[in-house]
């Protein structure tokens, strides 16, 4: 009996599917071979011979049938039982094998491929001390798993006239992992480069390459899996900079250096591979380990531009989980493998900002109105139908100054005032009877933001909607149905499913009273002003008023989700007290905090006295920030955040789509951006999952090489929430999707018909 342990990666294409079959089965060609230098004389060598290609015959049919069964899943989201029995989705022999057979033994008529039931599935850990998941990729995380039976059937007529049938069969197991079971995920480069002590606790995950460095005299530790499709390497091998380690065992304390100058271990090393395997045990793997890349349900893998050629190669598909459902006659519109993965998509409740300024709630009408995770119904074109929403007048709108409540359900605008002050002077010139004594005044002007905001990052005015957490908790934990609430439009324990969605327009023109939807080839993605007195503005999320998000009771599901398709600021603490507690970058404030996240195309962290430094965004300079715009409290972050970053611009670049004056990523410690000076005496406490899926397309511009002149970053204190590690993740958390294949074994004839008698009876 042969076992298989492995992980399987789909394939793109149904032409790549078919040279699966080539591939995978060379062993046959081997055994075929074998007819022809065989003594003929012996009637058990001729009965080998035809078991051996009867046996490579069924095996290509399970490496095909893997293959398709991979490819049919890639983008479901969702399984029946009998979804690949005969009348649905079936696996299917190709044609190709015919000519793949052709001059063999092969009877053609007896070959068989089926697949089993596709079961609801189970929640299950991953155990990274069982050796049969040793260098399994998810080892130590938790994952949703299905298994299904797949079924060969192949018989050989050998030279002596005598058929040989050989019956194989393999368990293919389909693994959902939500994307928060990573402490940090990205799907370009990661970059890692913290001028003080860190600790990273959790896995590790990068699509790209990963750079690491910290500043001399530091160490940067990472706690967890590291898993790299690219190339991991250390900044700056050539000697200098503080300690770097990874872990070597599930032992938290068990940590091996990667050195540093000649002794640095790394991904160039000429020895890595047998290098790395030994001193990490499997804790870090590259691609020399042959890591694979790990996308969200129904997306395609991220490919940068190449800022070198004229041609922009991008291919951002990641981004449409934060962008609005497009009309069926729209030239984007995804999918519907890749609608039913935007967070619009998933979201109870969303709130539109629609011509002049009016802000309106929908809720998606479901197959079963009473049970709000069941799935939206659709118009004849496939469009979700949606009622509207009363929304309570202080959910959402313009901000008073002290960012604690909303004024008035409408944007607020950016704007500016001019102050000016008046300095008396005295001064006396000459001596004796020439001495004078003059008096006047100088005037200074001095212009500050009355509204709205200025981003320095950016050098751009924002227009901002507040979306105030705190009464939407209220209303929503009171089911409040009365006419100072939702008004009778919005059944709670009925519609209300965890995930709100924020959607600003992507166009200015305006059909039927309503924004039309921009294009890839003008303005699509780009969330613009929607008045015409600010020109050069653009609209963005505000929230506040967040340390506490809503929990209702007899709802699906726990937590809180909020997604937008615009760049968000959080003012002050999210769903946590902003009151430092030990180990609260992991450990949740109490036992009733819920799991939560924020996915919106780039996030910006404000501290609790931005009531005072929004007056001074427009200030630049370190010296001056410090004055004017110091952040003097502390805030934290319960929650995945799930955001935009732009790559780091080379040198010197040819052909660069963003602005070569801001050049910079800055890396995972500036994932989330700031506004303030901090400084060390400051601290920011982030206790959940940091995921980096896209490039901004709002905001796809790197920092500047002066970003010190618009901000100071605080102390970090980063960690990875033990409520994701303990498998509650907030509603609506994408899932990647990982394949494994297990129990490779001969059956008999009565275990095969006997498998296939039972799926024919579904």
């Amino acid at each position: 009996m042969k076992h298989r342990m492995n992980t399987y990666r789909s394939t793109k294409s149904g032409s790549v599917l078919l040279m699966v079959l080539a591939v995978a089965s060379a062993v046959a060609i081997i055994a075929f071979s074998l007819l022809g230098t065989t003594s003929t004389a012996s009637r058990i060598a001729e009965q080998h011979v035809a078991r051996l290609q009867a046996e490579s015959a069924a095996e290509a049919l399970l490496e095909y049938g893997v293959a398709q069964l991979a490819d049919q899943l890639e983008s479901k989201t969702s399984f029946t039982e009998n979804e690949l029995q005969p009348g649905k989705s079936p696996l299917v022999i190709p044609d190709s094998a015919t000519e793949f057979f052709a001059g063999s033994n092969v009877k053609m008529d007896s070959l068989e491929l089926r697949a089993g039931v596709l079961p609801s599935g189970d929640w299950e850990y991953i155990s990274p001390i069982d050796l049969l998941y040793e260098y399994d990729e998810l080892a130590g995380k938790i994952v949703f798993s299905r298994e299904v039976e797949l079924y060969s059937k192949a018989t050989v007529q050998s030279d002596l006239g005598r058929d040989v049938t050989v019956y194989l069969t393999e368990t293919f197991v389909v693994r959902d992992a939500p994307l928060f079971t990573n402490a940090i995920f990205y799907n370009s480069d990661l970059v890692f480069n913290p001028g003080y002590d860190t600790d990273v606790v959790g896995p590790t995950h990068t699509n790209g390459n990963l750079s690491v460095e910290v500043n001399s005299g530091y160490d940067l530790s990472f706690y967890g899996k590291v898993t790299v499709v690219g190339d991991l390497t250390r900044a700056n091998s050539s000697g200098g900079g503080g300690g770097i380690y990874f872990s070597s065992s599930f032992d938290p304390m068990t940590l091996a250096a990667m050195g540093s100058g000649s002794s640095t271990l790394d991904s160039s090393s000429s020895n890595w591979l047998e290098a790395a395997t030994d001193r990490w045990n499997g804790f870090v793997q590259d691609s020399a380990m042959e890591v694979e890349t790990q996308n969200v349900v129904a997306f395609n893998d991220y490919t940068p531009d190449d800022p070198n050629t004229p041609a922009n190669e991008r291919d951002n598909s990641a981004y449409a989980l934060i962008e609005p459902l497009l009309p069926a006659d729209h030239a984007d519109r995804k999918s519907d493998s890749v609608r039913n993965q935007k967070m619009e998509y998933k979201a109870g409740l969303i709130i539109k900002l629609e011509p002049g300024g009016v802000l309106k709630g929908y809720a998606p009408v479901r197959e079963n109105a009473a049970v709000a995770s069941s799935a939206p119904t659709v118009d004849s074109d496939g469009n979700i139908q949606y009622t509207e929403v009363k929304l309570p007048a202080d959910i959402i709108g313009d901000p008073d100054p002290t960012f604690s409540s909303i004024e008035a359900s409408q944007p607020e605008y950016y704007s500016t005032e001019e102050t000016t002050v008046a300095e008396s002077y005295t001064y006396t010139t000459g001596r004796g009877r020439d001495r004078e004594t003059h008096t006047g005044y100088t005037y200074t002007t001095t212009t500050t933001v009355a509204s709205g905001l200025y981003d320095h990052r950016e050098n751009r005015a924002v227009d901002t909607v507040a979306l105030d957490v705190e009464r939407l908790k209220h209303y929503i934990e009171a089911k409040d149905n009365s006419s100072t609430g939702f008004d009778g439009t919005f059944d709670v324990e009925k519609q209300w499913n965890g995930v709100v969605y924020v959607e600003f327009p992507t166009s200015l023109s305006t059909t039927d009273g309503v924004y039309d939807y921009g294009t890839s080839t003008n303005n699509y993605n780009v969330v613009a002003a929607v008045d015409s007195d600010t020109s050069g503005t653009e609209m963005a999320l505000m929230i506040i008023d967040a340390k506490e998000v809503p929990e209702p009771t007899g709802v699906v599901e726990e937590g809180f989700t909020l997604a937008s398709n615009a760049p968000t600021y959080l003012v002050g603490s999210f769903n946590a007290d902003g009151v430092p507690h030990a180990n609260d970058s992991t450990e949740p404030d109490d036992s009733s905090e819920p799991p939560a996240a924020i996915l919106v195309d780039s996030l910006t962290l404000l501290s609790d006295n931005w009531e005072s430094n929004r007056a001074n965004t427009l200030v630049d300079g370190r010296s001056e920030i410090q004055e004017d715009r110091p952040a003097s409290s502390y805030i934290e972050v319960a929650a995945a955040i799930v955001t935009g970053t732009p790559n780091d611009l080379p040198s010197g670049a040819s052909y660069p789509t963003t602005d070569a004056s801001r050049p910079y990523s800055l890396g995972v410690i500036n994932l989330p951006r700031f506004l303030e000076y901090w400084g060390s005496s400051r601290t920011v406490t982030i206790r959940g999952s940091l995921v980096s899926l896209f490039e901004s397309e709002v905001r796809p511009d790197g920092a500047p090489t002066n970003f010190n002149d618009y901000y100071v970053p605080p102390t970090r204190d980063w960690g990875y929430s033990t409520l994701f590690s303990e498998g509650r993740f907030p509603p609506g958390t994408p899932v990647i999707r990982n394949y494994r294949r297990l129990n490779f074994s001969s059956i008999t004839k009565s275990e095969y018909e006997a498998a296939i008698e039972d799926l024919d009876k579904l």
